[in-house]
């Protein structure tokens, strides 16, 4: 039959069964080579009905392609259609979170208690998950769980104040063979009897929405600023030091589960613990460079006479349209000070700090080459109003093993 009649077998228009003739989807059994005209069988129908209905299923053409290539095994094709799936499932979610959020809450902070108002229209669990975040907007950490009432909603609260140091301590490496290995993040639960009924979990709070796991090294092997020793999660930062926070685990029927109590943010702001939750997923022996994620170090040496010299660290920017910004106090920064030889060698210092030596760090031409965390760090020099500044890539830990995009830091000349 005719490309026309095809069509209005199809209910659909001629322009379309074009497109999917270029795009190879749904060619003609059989084209005209005088006349162009495109034929098609009755047999073909399926193959359109098979097409739009992934469509309409949010299926791009060239997912679609994909599936009909014929080099998709049905396991391979089932997890594309679970991974769809998910999405979907993802999208619907955040829709309703995203409805959730324009919900309008009366909601009264007296001494160390949340009331909420509520009506017999709004659901209950609907107004606690709002609350969650209103909560958190106005500084106060819930530290109970919700008391559902007929005319209100109430839980106990704490006001944050600022960061104050935790008292030092170390605890010695303690192997414990059952918490090797890679663990998915869950989620973090305001209180532990949330984490027992499965409910109000924040599966975005531990480090954004990129983090998705945690890898506990053998020996206790650090990185990203986390370790561990037999019952603790160990969390490290350069200006308080050690956070040791207990773990336990838990055997249900789908796996092994950990319950961190966590010692951070909330903790050091006047707050209670919060309870991190995590599920293994495999016992492998990772490494740090293992997992980490890995630049071109080996870039062969290139002068660049504008670089050498001793650079003072100016300030820190989470993108380069920040630029230029005021000073910021050296003491408040971590890359302190950076220093470029001639031939290629090169010296940095962190807080206090000093890396050097050419298997270590070395530079050539528009990089910084950290042999030590395998990053390149591009940089570029520009001058504003008669001073010369360089603008380098600072790739973290969250760069290397959260996925997150570099930040930068700015130098002035010493």
């Amino acid at each position: 039959m005719k490309i026309g009649e095809f069509a209005k077998m199809c209910g659909t228009r001629i322009s379309v069964l074009r497109h999917y003739d270029r795009e190879k989807l749904l060619e003609p059994e059989y084209t005209d080579k005088f006349s162009g005209y495109r034929y098609y069988s009755s047999e073909q129908l399926l193959v359109f009905y098979k097409i739009d209905a992934l469509k309409k299923a949010g299926f791009s053409l060239q997912e679609i392609r994909e599936i009909f290539s014929g080099k998709k095994s049905e396991k391979e094709i089932e997890e594309i259609f679970s991974h769809k799936e998910r999405q979907f499932l993802e999208v619907l979610k955040n829709l309703r979170e995203a409805k959730l959020m324009m919900t309008k809450l009366d909601i009264t902070f007296l001494n160390d208690t949340a009331i909420i108002k509520r009506s017999s229209r709004n659901n209950a669990l609907d107004l606690c998950t709002v609350a969650e975040a209103e909560i958190k907007a106005a500084d106060y950490q819930r530290i109970s769980q919700y008391e559902i009432n007929e005319n209100e909603i109430i839980c106990k609260v704490v006001k944050l104040g600022d960061e104050t140091a935790q008292p030092k301590k170390d605890i010695p490496f303690v192997n414990d063979e059952r918490v090797i290995g890679k663990w998915e993040v869950r989620g973090v639960f305001a209180v532990r009897e949330d984490y027992q009924q499965n409910i109000f979990c924040d599966n975005t709070n531990f480090y954004g929405e990129t983090v998705k796991y945690l890898y506990f090294l053998p020996d206790g092997e650090e990185y990203w600023g986390y370790s561990w020793t037999k019952g603790y999660f160990i969390s490290n930062s350069y200006l308080s030091g050690n956070t040791y926070s207990e773990y336990e685990l838990e055997e249900k029927a789908d796996g092994t589960y950990m319950l961190i109590t966590l010692r951070e943010d909330e903790v050091s702001r006047g707050g209670k613990p919060v309870y991190l939750s995590l599920k293994k997923t495999d016992s492998n022996c990772y490494s740090a460079e293992s997992i980490a994620r890995k630049d071109d170090i080996n870039k062969p040496f290139v002068n660049d006479e504008r670089v050498i010299g001793k650079w003072t660290a100016h300030s820190f920017l989470c993108s380069k349209s920040e630029f230029p910004q005021e000073r910021e106090l050296l003491e408040d920064l971590y890359f302190k000070e950076l220093e470029f030889f001639p031939q290629g060698n090169a010296s940095c210092v962190y807080a206090d700090a000093v890396f050097e030596g050419s298997d270590t760090v070395v530079w050539t031409k528009n990089y910084l080459l950290r042999k030590w965390n395998w990053s390149a760090c591009e940089y570029e020099i520009r001058t504003v109003g008669g001073t010369d500044y360089l603008i380098i890539e600072w790739k973290s830990g969250d760069y290397r093993y959260g996925g997150f995009d570099t930040n930068y830091y700015v130098f002035t000349r010493a």
